[in-house]
């Protein structure tokens, strides 16, 4: 946890889309144990309740699938104004598959649960990955788009919402679970989603962060 920031997240609520990855994992576990009330949306509910496990009574579960529109559109039907402190998206994580659905889906979530953020004078939070060397052509462009697609949504807000980027490269560093790779997710998760910022401060950034490093 980065020192000072405990105060910030606890009794926060926190959703995270996708989270049945190592990413989910890391962020869903650190940011229950600082004090948040934290969502987690799989498609897999097994995924879900595993996450629950890990911090009883702080991560609550919903199993949907956040790529498809009329869901998303449901969630955020009965979410209503419900306040959001901050809304992470993993699909481009759990989802690697499907960049292109990926990116409607982060937009169409997005919209979604804007009246919650709005309530809330929440952030969102986008984790993508840095294409691997041997990424194909079309992986390569739907990333890169996903890295401007924080601003874009920031824009259509009005400004009143920051979207930050966290990019990881060599992600496949969190699947060996070591303490370098997990806290350096948490960490500037934390902080672009909770650094304190006044008005007229910054409503989008993308930074990139190594998940491998030691």
């Amino acid at each position: 946890m980065i020192v000072g920031f405990a105060e910030h997240v606890a009794g926060k609520t926190v959703l995270i889309a996708a989270a049945g990855c190592a990413a989910g994992v890391v962020l869903a576990q650190g940011l229950a144990r600082a004090g948040a009330q934290v969502i987690v949306i799989d498609r897999e509910d097994r995924r879900c309740q595993a996450l629950a496990r890990l911090v009883p009574g702080r991560i609550e579960t919903l199993a949907l699938d956040v790529l498809r529109p009329s869901v998303c559109a449901r969630l955020g039907a009965l979410w209503g104004q419900t306040p959001i402190d901050l809304l992470i998206h993993l699909q481009p994580l759990r989802m690697a598959a499907r960049l292109g659905a990926v990116t409607l889906g982060i937009a169409g979530l997005s919209r979604a649960l804007r009246p919650g953020l709005r309530a809330g004078q929440g952030r969102s939070l986008i984790v993508n990955a840095v294409p691997c060397a041997g990424a194909g052509a079309a992986e390569r462009a739907c990333r890169l788009g996903l890295d401007h697609l924080g601003g874009y949504l920031a824009q259509e807000a009005g400004g009143a919402q920051p979207v930050h980027t966290l990019r990881l490269l060599r992600a496949e560093g969190l699947r060996r679970g070591t303490t370098a790779a997990l806290s350096v997710v948490l960490e500037p998760a934390i902080f672009l989603g909770f650094a304190p910022g006044g008005e007229g401060g910054v409503q989008s950034s993308c930074v990139t962060v190594c998940a491998a490093c030691d």
